[in-house]
């Protein structure tokens, strides 16, 4: 067993909301830093761009379920510290590793997880692509609300008599930061537009540092019932229906790699969410995964539904 091939389709079962780090010293993208990349160009040779299913999702959350895999086996209060930042993160307890390739051979040997999916100074033998569609689709805004207290029935009449008072008195506090904020991000959309032209921008940015002070202090204003106002709220997300297509690749294969990663495609089914906002219905998704050793065909694994993953044998 050389190489094993994984030709995947997962296909979005419910909208799927991602948010990535922004770099440092850049600026969150106009979807809120869901990702998005160029994929060539459109017939007026501008770029055209999509949103994708990144591949450290997909490879962290296999990482993430042969390791509670491992550790449950282990039994509860058996698995150290320094073997979880290993399993999970990909990384030595300490922060440092020697390279001394004979006792990096005995630890690969020792520790499946290790062996396939790499650690600092251990190579990877998993790649991972990135889960594309078909044609490009970028992600749209899906919106709701934080509601407040007196939006459910009873509750302002079941307060003391100080701690009422101090709600209705926010309120006003609560309308200048919602309203600071809103002009806040405006005036953020139309500073990015003026630097991404190259025209002077000092007047917006004299704008949002005001409108930032102002929001501060409504919040402030607000005290210690700033948690709880009333808040409209945006994310990013892809469609349901949406399929995406990527690839996993096991360089120099062994038997244990295709078992570890039944073990994660059987938790994608059990439990086949990604991203965020899964608990505001994102994230559902279901699989094909379809499985060659070297060339041939092994087998097709199917996984949906909240239940066992499904495997057709060849």
């Amino acid at each position: 067993m050389n190489t094993i091939l994984i030709e995947a389709t997962i296909t979005t079962v419910a909208p799927l909301s991602i948010a990535m780090p922004v770099a440092e010293g850049q600026q969150e993208n106009e979807w809120k830093n869901f990702p998005v990349t160029a994929v060539g160009l459109d017939d007026a040779g501008q770029l055209r761009r999509t949103g994708y299913l990144p591949a450290s999702t997909v490879r962290g959350f296999l990482r993430r379920a042969v390791s509670m895999a491992a550790m449950q086996a282990r039994g509860p209060g058996n698995t150290t510290m320094q073997q979880a930042y290993s399993d999970i993160l990909g990384q030595a307890g300490d922060g440092k590793e020697e390279v001394d390739l004979l006792q990096m051979s005995k630890e690969r040997e020792a520790d499946p997880i290790l062996d396939l999916f790499g650690r600092w100074s251990f190579k990877s033998r998993l790649l991972v692509s990135n889960f594309m569609p078909a044609v490009p689709v970028l992600p749209e805004p899906i919106t709701g609300t934080r509601k407040d207290l007196e939006d459910t029935e009873g509750v302002l009449e079941a307060l003391t008599d100080g701690d009422r008072a101090a709600y209705f008195g926010r309120s006003d506090a609560n309308a200048d930061r919602a309203a600071a904020e809103a002009l806040v991000s405006g005036i953020k959309a139309k500073l990015r537009k003026a630097k991404k032209a190259g025209t002077d921008a000092a007047d917006l940015e004299a704008a949002l540092a005001e409108a930032e002070a102002k929001a501060a202090s409504a919040k402030a204003a607000m005290g210690d019932m700033q948690n709880s106002s009333r808040t409209i709220t945006t994310f990013y997300a892809l469609p349901s229906g949406l399929a995406l297509s990527g690839k996993l690749v096991v360089e120099r294969a062994r038997e244990r790699d295709l078992d570890l990663l039944l073990v994660g495609l059987d938790a994608l089914s059990r439990r086949p969410l990604l991203g965020a906002q899964v608990a505001r219905g994102c994230g559902e998704v279901g699989g094909r995964f379809v499985v060659r050793v070297d060339g041939a065909l092994h087998s097709i694994v199917t996984t949906q539904g909240w239940q066992a993953m499904q495997v057709e044998r060849f």
